[in-house]
């Protein structure tokens, strides 16, 4: 098949900005796993031609044989580093609205969230840290009453009004770091070690 000769020429800075773009995109929508993101990330980093670049994509994007023989991959036009700007934004506002669905579900929101969103995904990972510390919140507060049986009345007064506080602020926290697309860690879950569910 004849290939168009602007396949040998050396990528751009500003092709590879996209192509790097698209890929962030697709992770963020769900549509390759993080071993497949790192994997095409990859190949765009060391990509020299065109024609190495273009490889990046093959199995993932439906590439006609005039855009082959061309070169005119949609990771080279600017709409679709604006569409992969776009698919972000959604990956990020899913995950904050993961975390922030606990303030009035608990675990449960966050647990249907992890359910519903992609395999990989970032919002697959910021439900699965939103659900363990939920359960976390809900475990302490559990052990908080019954402690309160056996404690004076005002290190009771003091006790919940910290945990309250503690839950309240892990949560917010949470759900504005995932909308900035922070990988954030609890500090609360990271020393109690509790990951029931996987945060990858």
């Amino acid at each position: 098949m004849y290939e168009h000769p602007s396949l040998n020429q050396p990528v751009t800075e500003q092709q590879r900005d996209r192509a790097e773009a698209w890929l962030q995109g697709a992770y963020a929508e769900g549509r390759i796993t993080e071993d497949e993101f790192d994997r095409r990330i990859g190949q765009v980093i060391s990509a020299v031609t065109r024609r190495d670049l273009n490889l990046a994509f093959y199995g993932l994007v439906d590439v006609s044989r005039g855009s082959q023989a061309l070169g005119t991959h949609p990771a080279y036009q600017p709409t679709n580093a604006a569409l992969a700007r776009t698919g972000e934004q959604v990956g990020k506002g899913a995950a904050a609205v993961g975390h922030f669905s606990g303030m009035f579900t608990s675990f449960f929101g966050p647990g249907l969230f992890f359910l519903l969103s992609p395999e990989g995904s970032y919002a697959r990972k910021e439900a699965a840290k939103a659900f363990n510390f939920q359960v976390l919140s809900l475990l302490t507060l559990i052990v908080a009453g019954i402690a309160s049986i056996f404690l004076p009345d005002f290190l009771e007064n003091l006790m919940f009004p910290l945990i309250t506080l503690g839950w309240f602020l892990g949560t917010i926290i949470g759900g504005a770091k995932a909308a900035q697309g922070d990988d954030w860690q609890n500090p609360a879950t990271k020393a109690a070690k509790l990951k029931i569910l996987r945060e990858q």
